[in-house]
């Protein structure tokens, strides 16, 4: 199960870089309750828990396409 930690230390990535790829969006749109949500309901969709805080920080870079490329 995701802990307060774990979501704490993704607002604060997004907060460290809020200037690169949409990190911004977390930073002004989401709250520490709702970025738990969303590694909790991660988590039970995929049957994975998050064991280190940059699995949780790597979910929300997908979820907001930190590295992807347009072709």
């Amino acid at each position: 199960m995701a802990s307060e930690a774990m979501a704490q230390a993704v607002l604060q990535h997004a907060h460290q870089f809020y200037d690169v790829g949409s990190w911004y969006v977390v930073a002004e749109c989401w709250d520490l309750w709702a970025v738990l949500e969303e590694l909790d309901r991660h988590e039970t969709e995929t049957q994975s828990s998050f064991t280190l805080e940059t699995g949780a920080i790597a979910h929300f870079a997908k979820i907001i396409g930190v590295g992807r490329t347009i072709h």
